[in-house]
């Protein structure tokens, strides 16, 4: 059965009602390998009332196919469990490694802060339930107007600047790289004390004529979404689900929600909105740690690791970047302005040499950043060694 349940939010429940009859006797997880050959990520589970504790074991990832797979269980009993107390699983997410792997989390662990202590929001893009319409493709910038390219029309359109903001999808964003992008999607809101307030249709017309002769275009087709649910509508023009929309104009790290090893960005200026497919983290206004320092620590070899041990994975090692798996790891109580300007000059140094395409320099410096992480948390050189066997 599948194996996500044991530390995807959904599974809540079910950790619930386990833990509570400390249920769980058996799990060995086939990891990456999809014996379904489905997205399912699954493992043979055994479940006996009153287990003191959990044999916990994982494939080895170079299992590609059933017959490997086989001959594995066929030896499991020479294969030794790691044993985790049934007394550590409860409703919350579960962490389930070998030995060494679980000696290290104890170690991060013993850190006071989370990530969850650091950002004050960790938040979502934009849906708009018809992004064919409301986003605009190559575009260019014309005085007071935005000319790009529409799917939904098929056709070059040209709106009114006002009337749009920078948009980021998730291949927009990369580890220690400028935001940059050449979309732009329709925002038919305003701004007003901290919220974010529909322009009305009269408002639209004389405001923005460009702009509000496109959605008249697009209209039956907006006015359809949801099945319908804006037919009678008079903001037919509207997000269906508008969240976050106050959030964006912020200085902000940024990560694509599905990704293999860290990509997080710096939004410096506030900017840049951005599509479901990628996150935005603003750091609460007590924490005073840039956000250089933290987006260095977010793309370490140490995060990286972490979330390969303790997330959910997808096909070929991507895993997904959210809050529910993210928020739990351990940030240091305190990092030495000393420390910070380091990785403060190193990130900086990053950057200079990627836009100078000198992956030997940056390489170095990514090395440099990941010695200091390592040194934040008290790591010995033998479990630095072991994290980057994993990923390094």
């Amino acid at each position: 059965m599948p194996v996500k349940w044991t530390n995807a939010a959904f599974g809540k429940g079910l950790r619930s009602v386990v833990s509570q009859n400390k249920a769980m006797s058996k799990i060995i997880n086939f990891g990456s390998f999809l014996i379904f050959d489905a997205s399912t990520y699954t493992g043979l589970q055994w479940f006996k009332k009153n287990s003191d504790i959990l044999e916990y074991i994982e494939t080895p990832e170079t299992i590609s196919t059933s017959e490997e797979l086989i001959v594995y269980l066929d030896r499991i009993s020479e294969k030794p469990f790691n044993n985790i107390s049934t007394d550590k699983l409860t409703e919350s997410q579960w962490v389930l490694s070998d030995g060494a792997v679980m000696n290290i989390l104890e170690k991060l662990n013993k850190q006071s802060r989370r990530i969850s202590d650091v950002f004050d929001k960790i938040f979502q893009g934009l849906a708009t339930s018809k992004d064919d319409v409301y986003f605009l493709y190559n575009c260019k910038l014309e005085d007071k107007y935005v000319t790009g390219y529409s799917k939904y029309l098929s056709n070059q359109v040209k709106i009114e600047r006002d009337l749009v903001k920078p948009l980021l999808k998730g291949e927009d964003v990369h580890r220690y790289e400028p935001v940059i992008s050449d979309r732009f999607v329709i925002f038919p809101y305003k701004k007003e004390d901290e919220s974010a307030i529909l322009y009305t249709e009269e408002e639209l017309a004389t405001n923005f004529p460009l702009g509000y002769t496109y959605l008249k275009e697009c209209e039956t087709t907006l006015r359809g979404r949801e099945k319908g649910r804006l037919e009678k509508d008079n903001y037919w023009y509207k997000y269906i689900y508008p969240k976050n929309l106050v959030l964006f104009d912020n200085e902000k790290l940024v990560a694509p929600e599905i990704s293999k090893g860290g990509n997080f960005s710096y939004d410096y200026k506030g900017e840049y909105y951005s599509t479901t497919t990628v996150y935005g983290y603003i750091k609460k206004i007590d924490i005073p740690e840039s956000y250089k320092c933290l987006q260095g620590i977010l793309n370490s070899n140490l995060f990286w690791w972490y979330l390969v041990n303790t997330g959910t994975v997808l096909a070929n090692g991507y895993f997904r970047f959210k809050p529910d798996y993210m928020k739990s790891f351990p940030i240091p109580s305190f990092i030495p302005l000393t420390i910070e300007k380091k990785i403060m000059d190193y990130v900086d140094r990053i950057a200079t040499s990627k836009s100078n395409n000198n992956s030997q320099e940056y390489s170095l410096y990514e090395k440099n950043i990941d010695q200091i992480v390592y040194s934040l948390y008290d790591l010995t050189d033998d479990e630095i060694r072991l994290i980057e066997s994993i990923v390094g």
